[in-house]
């Protein structure tokens, strides 16, 4: 199971650059941006929507190749004292993992410098996913999977390089159906203990290191907790990530690595296990600011690769992400 929160919120952690390096001034009135992003996606994960019939659940899923446009933005709303701002919209950083959602906000800057943001993810878009994952020889059936969340961020705590955040949401799947293939045998109960419709909770907190005005190093460590429906879908996920930030004269870039844990509480009734995986991520993000001259206009790009490696291979996955596009502030 990837709740969508969970993937979203670890996106933004790794990937934004400028935003990360330094303090952006808000000028009152409404401001935002526009991003049109092209991109090529490599997945071999079962749950990849293109993998529609598995002949082996013994496996990952078979590499599958698609490129993608993807328009994204975000508006903002600040108001004539400068220190409070509301938003709404997508980010560029949910790119990182092909997952988007919008969020509604409110941010609050304080003298010493902290900034407060109260965020809402009301789950109007939808990620596809399988209503019985486990369907062996036959094309599975596609359903909606959502969520709806609220996140209390602190930057800059007291004024401090320490940062927190705390998110709590509700991830649904719309036909949930696991394990209903009659040749796996399952009873009532082990069925019910594959439902993955979960209550997600998020914390994190980041450290920024700054070794002069162009090269600062971001860290976190990050817990997720994943109460699920179906105890074998319940699971506590501990992160840590590194970031390098380069800061050049017209450009800047940024290098993550991240690892993830994730120990599931209950045995998996089809593969007679309980459930861990090891996640590791590598990410280079790069922007150049107003190319050929163009006012607020900047050329943005990554490169990612992520691997899920777990004791069941059904779960094991590699995905690699190549994206590049234009970005106007205004």
């Amino acid at each position: 199971m990837k709740p969508l929160l969970t993937v979203s919120l670890i996106a933004t952690t790794i990937i934004s650059t400028t935003a990360m390096a330094k303090t952006v001034d808000w000028t009152p009135g409404i401001g935002g941006d526009i991003s049109l992003m092209v991109g090529y996606n490599k997945s071999n994960s079962q749950f990849n929507s293109d993998n529609h019939t598995t002949e082996n659940l013994n496996n990952n899923g078979d590499d599958q190749n698609k490129m993608f446009v993807a328009p994204i933005g975000s508006l903002s709303y600040t108001f004539n004292s400068g220190d409070k701002q509301l938003y709404f919209g997508t980010s560029r950083s949910d790119i990182a993992l092909g997952r988007f959602h919008v969020e509604a906000g409110y941010r609050q800057k304080f003298a010493d410098t902290s900034t407060l943001t109260l965020s809402y993810i009301p789950g109007v878009l939808s990620q596809k996913t399988w209503q019985d994952p486990y369907l062996q020889g036959v094309k599975r059936s596609k359903t909606n999977s959502n969520i709806n969340a609220f996140s209390v961020k602190l930057d800059n705590i007291r004024g401090s390089r320490f940062s927190g955040q705390i998110a709590y949401g509700k991830f649904s799947v719309d036909h949930e159906n696991s394990g209903n293939d009659p040749f796996l045998n399952l009873t009532n109960n082990e069925k019910a203990s594959l439902n993955r419709n979960a209550n997600v909770l998020y914390t994190e907190g980041t450290f920024v290191q700054p070794f002069s005005r162009s090269l600062i190093l971001r860290t976190a460590i990050n817990y997720t907790n994943i109460d699920a429906d179906g105890r074998a879908m319940s699971n506590n996920i501990y992160g840590a990530a590194a970031t390098i930030i380069q800061l050049l004269p017209q450009s800047s870039l940024a290098f993550t690595l991240s690892y993830k844990t994730a120990l599931f509480d209950a045995t998996h009734p089809v593969f007679n296990k309980k459930q861990q995986d090891n996640k590791f991520g590598a990410f280079l993000a790069y922007e150049y600011n107003q190319p050929f001259n163009w006012k607020n206009w900047g050329l943005v790009s990554l490169i990612g690769y992520s691997s899920t490696q777990s004791n069941i291979n059904f779960y094991d996955s590699n995905d690699v992400l190549v994206s590049a596009g234009l970005n106007y502030k205004f």
